[in-house]
């Protein structure tokens, strides 16, 4: 089964990381829903994907210096307020599973407490381009399962070992603007190589709908997308 990972929830069609998203996403077919996490001043981790809040929402200043409250008060979009994880996890119970990514350097042990008190540890993976912050993960809690990304720059680099070194289970290939398109770079020996050392094998995120249709014949785990009905078709079609 390839998860379908919904980018900062149905991100094309509705306003990133709101909870309307991830609504959304789950009625376009999702499995799986990908969020970002920054902790506010007070403690809560808060999903959004800056550390600003002035792309996503009509206010300004940095997530890490605002209560859970203050950054409440923003509009989102359409209306929607910045979501505290705890309230993905609400929605996502029984319906889908949650991919995170963990973007502020202090939101391991407080990710980690949310999902031990929400009894969701087995309906998580929590990922980072930093892989310090999902090794900790890996340290606090060993049932979580954990990735590290891989940027497109870093692909000729002993990215297994990186991996392997943190303890990971997957290897997030982040490869979406590299040249040439990713289903060419991710030939039959290079994913038999990351399974080979037990890892699995995700795919940041897609939208394009002939490269989609590639990369659903591949030997992958998950595909993230921000159109999560045109892979949902396409997975239904292989």
């Amino acid at each position: 089964m390839i998860h379908n990972i919904a980018h900062r929830g149905a991100s094309a069609y509705e306003p990133e990381n709101t909870l309307r998203a991830f609504e959304r996403a789950i009625e376009l077919g999702a499995t799986m829903l990908e969020l970002d996490v920054h902790l506010s001043q007070d403690g809560h981790p808060v999903v959004i994907h800056d550390a600003d809040l002035s792309r996503t929402t009509d206010g300004i200043g940095r997530v890490a210096v605002l209560s859970l409250a203050q950054i409440k008060r923003f509009d989102a979009g359409l209306g929607e307020q910045v979501p505290a994880l705890i309230e993905v996890i609400e929605l996502a119970r029984g319906r889908a599973q949650l991919y995170i990514e963990l973007k502020g350097q202090d939101t391991s042990e407080p990710v980690v407490k949310t999902l031990r008190e929400a009894a969701f540890l087995d309906q998580v993976v929590v990922g980072s381009f930093f892989p310090w912050l999902p090794q900790k993960v890996k340290f606090l809690e060993p049932a979580i399962l954990t990735s590290v990304l891989i940027r497109g720059e870093d692909r000729q680099a002993d990215f297994i070992a990186w991996a392997l070194a943190v303890e990971a289970d997957y290897v997030h290939l982040c490869w979406e603007n590299v040249s040439p398109t990713p289903h060419k770079l991710l030939t039959p020996a290079m994913i038999a190589g990351i399974r080979q050392h037990g890892l699995g094998v995700l795919l940041w995120h897609e939208e394009r709908p002939a490269e989609l249709h590639e990369l659903v014949q591949l030997d992958v785990d998950g595909i993230c997308t921000g159109t999560p009905d045109l892979l949902s078709d396409m997975l239904q079609k292989n």
